[in-house]
């Protein structure tokens, strides 16, 4: 099991596996195994300890905001929606559909998390 950027990766491709860092999609996957050098179908049990180095450090040295740095933007955002009393800040103090889904029929995920949180 490989260990990046705090986050244990299982999967059996190393872009797959890099996937399971949040913030990280797959075309930033693809961009940063292209610019290490590995192949679309490099598997993840091959990476070497010297290869996690590396993409730990570009990771690092990237501006790129991942991770909990990620999770505390968003996070921030959403506070600050519901401090000024915005639409989407009151849907999501509800627990609702915040971008304009139907709630008569579906949203049964979001109507079910608003119970338990009572």
């Amino acid at each position: 099991m490989v260990y990046i950027l705090r986050t244990h990766l299982k999967k059996k491709y190393l872009i797959q596996a890099l996937k399971d860092v949040y913030g990280l999609g797959n075309s930033l996957c693809f961009r940063l195994c292209q610019s290490l050098g590995f192949q679309k179908h490099f598997l993840l049990k091959e990476i070497t300890d010297e290869d996690i180095y590396h993409i730990d450090q570009l990771l690092e040295n990237s501006k790129l905001t991942i991770k909990s740095d990620l999770q505390r933007a968003v996070k921030q955002k959403v506070d600050h929606l519901v401090s000024i009393k915005a639409y989407r800040g009151i849907r999501h103090r509800q627990g609702l559909p915040v971008r304009g889904q139907r709630t008569h029929t579906n949203a049964r995920t979001c109507k079910n998390l608003r119970k338990l949180k009572r």
